[in-house]
């Protein structure tokens, strides 16, 4: 190799650098670091304007005139009013966002309302009971707790904005929830009849007053709710018992057991292999004879059925145990469950055997 091709070489590199070196300069005033780019981008900013100064076209409108007065003075009386005391809320308040409330049933209050739960005690011979008008409003509120938390319990939660101490009164009594929004008092004391545990409360013949609660609501997964108060209105005298449903020559309808009765009457019986029908059931009072065993005859045919009482009831864990023999012994309940529902026009036998001799009786289904 010559030196002409070293000269050449040479040559090649020096342009090669000085193209690098054009290349990067223009990068950098791209970039806005050539000289004297800092003063063009300063000349653009909007000089800074003093804390509450403002230009003609940023003047915020004047406020009116305002006239003040010193509650010392003469016309301190005459100028500030006292507030006014808040009215009372007669619905809880609905959460922000929420559908319109529920409005309580208007007939609810009515005596015409407690027709399906006189029935049912007038088929038990049991006398029929009042409306007591005052606690209505309770039942209504706790009807309306149940529908707006879609929640179906015996309280009320004390930080939901529609609990109330009148819906707390009512609470401990019987409820019944729907997902039907056309649902009312007669289903849910169909329901209660033919629960085992919800027919003692409404056939004790201590019970003289009841108040009743409904409540709709067409935006939560429960649509109806049904409250009853039969608590409060059991009377001081001893009731007469025994009492028997079906009372003896009544005709009563069938039907099946209550669906999801709490506690699950079910749970400890063997002689039931599907849906039971409704309940039979001897009320021998508090303190009442104890029932030892029991039996049930279809058209003269012996069926199979399962007894509950205070000392035999199993349920499905110990807390419904407890729970539904406390029920059954507050009024010496014995409750006979059909292993089917018995049809209609049936004639039944029925006999319970107490520590003092049996009780049996005959009635019919409708």
């Amino acid at each position: 190799m010559g030196a002409w091709w070293w000269v050449r070489r040479a040559l090649w590199a020096l342009a090669w650098t000085l193209g690098l070196f054009a290349l990067g300069l223009w990068g950098l005033r791209q970039a806005g670091w050539g000289p004297g780019q800092d003063e063009a981008v300063q000349a653009t900013q909007p000089a800074p304007t003093q804390a509450g100064a403002a230009g003609p076209a940023d003047q915020p409108p004047q406020p009116a005139s305002l006239t003040t007065v010193s509650p010392s003075s003469p016309q301190a009386t005459a100028a500030v009013q006292a507030p006014q005391a808040p009215r009372p809320l007669l619905t809880p308040p609905a959460p922000s966002g929420a559908a319109e409330a529920p409005a309580a049933s208007p007939t609810a209050s009515s005596p015409a309302a407690l027709a399906p739960l006189n029935a049912v005690r007038r088929r038990a011979g049991t006398a029929p009971v009042t409306l007591q008008a005052a606690w209505a409003p309770g039942c209504a509120a706790h009807a309306r707790y149940l529908v707006r938390e879609d929640r179906a319990e015996h309280r009320q939660d004390p930080k939901s904005p529609y609990r109330s101490a009148a819906g707390e009164a009512c609470a401990p009594g019987h409820y019944f929830v729907s997902s039907q929004p056309d649902s009312g008092a007669g289903r849910a004391v169909s329901y209660w009849a033919s629960g085992a545990f919800h027919l003692p409360q409404l056939l004790d013949p201590r019970l003289n007053r009841v108040a009743l609660g409904v409540a709709h609501d067409q935006g939560g997964a429960l649509r109806t709710a049904v409250v009853l108060d039969v608590r409060r209105g059991l009377g001081r005298a001893a009731g007469r018992y025994p009492v028997r449903y079906p009372a003896p020559g009544a005709t009563a309808p069938g039907g099946r057991a209550a669906a999801g009765e709490w506690p699950d009457p079910t749970a400890g019986c063997a002689e039931l292999s599907g849906a039971p029908g409704a309940p039979v059931a001897l009320l021998l009072g508090p303190g009442g004879a104890a029932v030892r065993s029991a039996g049930l005859w279809v058209n003269a045919r012996p069926q199979p059925a399962c007894l509950l009482t205070a000392q035999t009831f199993r349920g499905a864990s110990d807390g419904e145990t407890r729970a539904g023999r406390q029920i059954l012994a507050a009024q010496g309940t014995a409750v006979l469950l059909p292993r089917a529902p018995l049809p209609p026009g049936a004639r039944v036998k029925v006999q319970f055997n107490t520590v003092r001799g049996p009780v049996s009786w005959t009635f019919r289904v409708r």
